[in-house]
């Protein structure tokens, strides 16, 4: 009998509509916190509330998912039928959720589970998922070879973000008060990825909008030349004409052929990397 594969990713892989859709797919929600409750990413709370928030100089906070959470997840995948799980989270460079995830899942009775660090967030983590479950549908790797398979996407998937303003990580502690201040006085805005760590990590700052958007289809364009197919995939921190135009930049040097999804940033990296964030990611796909 075939195995049956359920797929399941915290709620900051910022899954795409088309995905969320599927009866396979299961989202593990990370917690926020703000105005003194609790609430979990993308069902109580949603990233237009923590803009608005951010706005008014309230700082909302994330933490991991529960263990009863986990387990309360766990318990639908196998009630669903399922037997087998491949479990993606977030970088654990920042944050437990993986460590966490491994421990439970390895205790869990009944259900095969493989969990796995992306070393990323947002589409870039989803990304994973997404092509692993089309390549799976697809009869082209086996749950034996999900695990060679993840690896070989993680080091053929390359996100690039820019933000608005530093502010919200150094405020969160992922930077610096020096360097947020120094980045935010001279209008120079990052543009972020991950290292082989999983550490987010500035590849470049440039100064102004226009020049941000310039500079991430560069780097979208020259990865995406390196490989014979890609898919691309963009992140909507709030600022869906940006995304749109930056799309359409990449879409006139490749070509109008390359597939491409687009989801809105999620409520927990909103409230470290706040609005106007607009990301592109760059994923070799099997021919």
């Amino acid at each position: 009998m075939d195995k049956k594969i359920a797929f399941i990713a915290d709620s900051c892989a910022d899954l795409p509509g088309e995905t969320l859709k599927r009866e396979d797919v299961f989202v593990l929600p990370v917690t926020v916190s703000c105005e003194g409750k609790d609430y979990l990413d993308g069902k109580d709370i949603h990233a237009d509330r923590i803009y608005e928030l951010q706005k008014k100089g309230e700082l909302p906070s994330t933490s991991l998912p529960s263990g009863e959470q986990v387990e309360t997840l766990l318990q639908r995948v196998k009630d669903g039928g399922y037997d087998k799980a491949v479990v993606i989270t977030m970088s654990s460079a920042i944050s437990g959720t993986w460590n966490m995830c491994r421990l439970l899942c390895g205790e869990y009775v009944g259900l095969d589970c493989l969990v796995f660090d992306s070393g990323m967030a947002s589409l870039a983590e989803g990304a994973l998922l997404v092509e692993l479950i089309d390549e799976v549908d697809a009869g082209l790797v086996d749950w034996e070879g999900i695990p060679e398979r993840l690896k070989e996407l993680k080091e053929n998937t390359h996100p690039y973000f820019g933000l608005d303003t530093l502010e919200f990580l150094q405020k969160n502690g992922r930077i610096g008060k020096a360097a947020a201040m120094a980045g935010n006085l001279l209008n120079l805005m990052p543009i972020l990825s991950f290292d082989e760590k999983g550490v987010i990590t500035p590849v470049e700052k440039v100064r102004g909008k226009k020049k941000r958007l310039l500079h991430l289809k560069n780097h979208a364009v020259e990865m995406a030349k390196q490989y014979g197919k890609c898919r691309l995939y963009f992140v909507d921190g709030g600022c869906t004409e940006m995304v749109e135009e930056l799309k359409q930049s990449i879409l006139k040097e490749l070509g109008e052929d390359v597939k491409t999804m687009t989801s809105p940033l999620g409520c927990a990296l909103a409230v470290h990397l706040g609005e106007n964030l607009v990301g592109v990611c760059v994923q070799e796909v099997k021919e």
